[in-house]
């Protein structure tokens, strides 16, 4: 189910790994030149607003990003997925984006886009496409998404997140972040719930292109709400990503 609001409020957008290595490669926009970068890791559970996308298991991700120099940027990024519904499980997902990003001249930061999120592996329809954007002013942030027909066909969906960084001694970074998720009422996502808010305090440092994190991340569904499995519960996460 893919993307935590890709690019500039990555660390809103649910603790997900992916979005923060989306968010440190358009964060190079408009800087006069044309530039390429790549980032692999590994999540012990990769979630993504909050819920597991692999089964409570590790993943190993990566990604490909080019920055135009005036503010557009495109890109794509890939996951291991296990939704565990059977032998044809969603084994893989490929997210490609695109979107311009920039501050005004008052210091606001802005971010706006698309992405599509393709699944391979299984005989479902589980593909659909978003579109996104966010503000950010100093530490803070906020941002939104959109499907007009959301994974596995689902309906309608709203994403809705803030978050604030905080820097700490050492160069540790702390970051938190919440999302409102709501769904096409008349379909439901998790066992009929038509929304849940997810919620992610993730602690970071950097060693030159190597980024190692800790978080916990979970939301307010409960277990008969996801689909009897532990995926939404609140869990301790750790990532490492390589940029280069």
């Amino acid at each position: 189910m893919g993307i935590n609001l890709y690019k500039t409020v990555a660390a809103v957008i649910s603790g997900s790994v992916l979005a923060m290595a989306i968010s440190s490669n358009t964060a190079m926009a408009q800087d006069g030149g044309v530039s390429f970068s790549a980032n692999v890791g590994v999540v012990s559970d990769y979630r993504f607003r909050g819920v597991s996308q692999t089964d409570g298991g590790p993943a190993v991700q990566g990604g490909v990003d080019l920055d135009l120099g005036n503010g557009v940027y495109l890109g794509t990024w890939a996951s291991q997925v296990d939704f565990a519904w059977g032998m044809d499980e969603t084994k893989f997902e490929q997210d490609f984006y695109a979107g311009y990003a920039g501050e005004t001249a008052g210091g606001m930061g802005y971010d706006v886009g698309y992405i599509y999120y393709a699944y391979h592996g299984s005989d479902w329809d589980e593909d659909y496409q978003e579109v996104y954007g966010s503000l950010s002013f100093g530490d803070a942030s906020v941002g939104f998404a959109y499907s007009d027909d959301y994974w596995a066909k689902t309906g309608s969906f709203m994403y809705l997140s803030a978050g604030y960084s905080f820097a700490l001694p050492s160069d540790i970074a702390l970051d938190l972040s919440a999302g409102l998720n709501m769904f096409d009422e008349e379909v439901g996502f998790l066992n009929g719930s038509d929304s849940y808010i997810d919620y992610s305090v993730s602690v970071g440092k950097e060693f030159g292109g190597l980024a190692l994190s800790a978080s916990v991340v979970g939301t307010d569904a409960s277990k008969g709400e996801c689909w009897g499995l532990d995926w939404c519960e609140p869990t301790v996460l750790a990532g490492a990503t390589y940029s280069w």
